[in-house]
This record gives structure tokens, C-alpha cells and sequence, in this order.
């Protein structure tokens, strides 16, 4: 029993470690949005690699409540950004949804 308790034991370190990643992920993106909507950071290439990175986080809602905020101001400057981000975020979440064992009524 000693050796099950043990691997459930590395197996939560793990996780909060994880979690602990994902926490410095968000207060970095965080930063890097709040620079693009001040004015700070403009250049489009910027913005694209900001979309493309908070893409891979876009499973938790904190992060997609961000990248909303940023879409949304960036969307006259950047419309095709937007629209391609929005086509990606579709194909990587809501065909995984569509797939669930339920059908696909967990959409929020």
C-alpha cells in the first residue's frame, strides 16, 4: 500500500506543478495584453505569436476570457488575425466537444 500511496503522492506534486506553470503562463499573457491594449506593443507579428501561445491555454476559462479581450480590440486593426484564431480555436476545442460521449451538450 506504501508504494501506491507514494506514486499518488508524485502524482499531485506533478499536477500542482503543472497548475503552478499555468499560473505564471496567465500572469505573463496577462502582461503582454495589457501592453497591447495601452498602446505598447503593435507589431503584428507580436500579436500573432500572443494568439498563437494563449491558444494552447484556451481550455481554461481565464485564458479565454483574455484572449476574447484582446480579440476584441484588436479586431479592426487585425481582422484576419481574429478570424484565423477563431477557425483554429474551433478546430482544436469544438470538434472535441462535438466528439464527447454526450453528444456534444457540454458547450457552454
Amino acid at each position: 500500500m506504501e508504494m501506491n500511496e507514494q506514486l499518488l503522492s508524485d502524482i499531485k506534486q506533478i499536477a500542482d506543478q503543472i497548475q503552478d506553470l499555468r499560473d505564471l503562463a496567465y500572469a505573463q499573457y496577462s502582461r503582454a495584453v495589457d501592453a497591447i491594449l495601452a498602446g505598447r506593443m503593435t507589431d503584428r507579428k507580436q500579436v500573432e505569436q500572443l494568439l498563437d501561445g494563449l491558444l494552447d491555454f484556451c481550455d481554461e476559462p481565464r485564458f479565454l476570457e483574455l484572449t476574447k479581450k484582446l480579440c476584441r480590440h484588436i479586431y479592426y486593426k487585425y481582422p484576419e488575425l481574429v478570424g484565423d484564431f477563431v477557425n483554429m480555436f474551433r478546430l482544436m476545442f469544438e470538434e472535441k466537444e462535438e466528439g464527447s460521449d454526450n453528444g456534444g451538450d457540454d458547450k457552454p
